[in-house]
């Protein structure tokens, strides 16, 4: 005996189907937001890394403070080149006469909210 859909069965089937591609659809958008900020933050940890490998390979009495300098970085973004802006400054503290203290802070705007990663490192002078 064959048996045929009702209508009700293919409402309810439609409806369902409709409702999975609108969720699908919507986790796009918040996907590519994802990816965005997480290229933003690997970006500023690389400006942040970079800056204390400078401080690293300088003389001791070289590695002072250093007020905000803006760092434009261009990448690529899902086939578009995007530039973005970046705001690295270095907070040194002399903890000892032979030991200081180096902060890297790299602040952002991504979608209208301000970002912000801190690195910290200490270093010693072997100077007698």
């Amino acid at each position: 005996m064959k048996r045929a859909f009702s209508v009700m069965e293919v409402m309810v089937s439609a409806a369902v189907f409709i409702v999975s591609v609108l969720v699908l659809f919507g986790i796009f958008p918040i996907s590519a937001r994802s990816v965005r900020q997480a290229e933003q933050r690997t970006m500023a940890s690389h400006l942040a890394d970079n800056r204390l490998a400078l401080c690293r390979s300088s003389a001791f009495s070289d590695i002072q403070n250093q007020a905000p300098q803006v760092s434009t970085v261009i990448f690529r973004h899902q086939d578009e080149v995007v530039t973005e802006e970046f705001q690295v400054e270095q907070v040194v503290t002399n903890l000892t006469p032979k030991l200081k203290n180096i902060e890297v802070i790299v602040r952002w705007d991504s979608e209208r909210r301000h970002q912000e990663l801190r690195l910290e490192t200490q270093i010693a002078s072997l100077l007698p």
